[in-house]
């Protein structure tokens, strides 16, 4: 009796770990995840409205997203220079997120950290950051930078829309973010 236990219990454990692997694997291995949609969707350094006030939005990563938020997303590929993205300061609250071509968050913030009126937000990879440390250039004087293994990725923002009669301020929100690469 005391052996069945045993093996019942080592079999519970084991088919546990297997499960557990298995979840945990699951965005690596997802071919339908958010960075695949805005791969196949969205051209590099376009911001495209992802929230369902937004005309048309075909991907489907933004049926699950918060109404009450305005979201934007804009893809970059740190081959072609130090990714930069200029966002007006306006609304109530806003955050800022960098993931990574795995969707995984390498950096994230809100509009508590920012000194000036508009966010400028620089992701670089490490010899790139290292590059602008050494030799500052004045056009990113205030800009706050994120570090990335990954030269590939994209950046999401969104912005706090409390009800709907906030559209005109979260049109003027989506329609001046800036994309762009910025090479050395």
């Amino acid at each position: 009796m005391a052996r069945m236990l045993y093996a019942t219990l080592i079999a519970l454990v084991g088919a546990a770990l297997v499960h557990l692997a298995i979840v945990l694997m699951l965005p690596h291995f997802s071919t339908n995840d958010a960075w695949r949609q805005l791969e196949n969707g969205v051209e590099p350094y376009v911001p495209v409205r992802l929230d369902r006030a937004a005309n048309g939005s075909k991907l489907a990563a933004a049926q699950s997203l918060d109404p009450m938020f305005v979201v934007v997303a804009c893809r970059y590929d740190l081959d072609d220079g130090v990714f930069v993205v200029n966002a007006p300061n306006i609304g109530d609250f806003w955050s800022v997120a960098v993931f990574d071509d795995f969707g995984r968050v390498i950096f994230s913030a809100n509009n508590r950290i920012v000194v000036s009126d508009t966010l400028q937000l620089a992701v670089a990879l490490p010899l790139q950051l290292r590059a602008l440390q050494q030799t500052p250039r004045e056009a990113y004087a205030d800009a706050v930078f994120a570090q990335t293994r990954s030269s590939r990725g994209f950046v999401v923002l969104r912005m706090f829309r409390p009800d709907s009669s906030w559209e005109p301020v979260a049109r003027e929100f989506a329609d001046n973010i800036e994309c762009s690469a910025n090479p050395l």
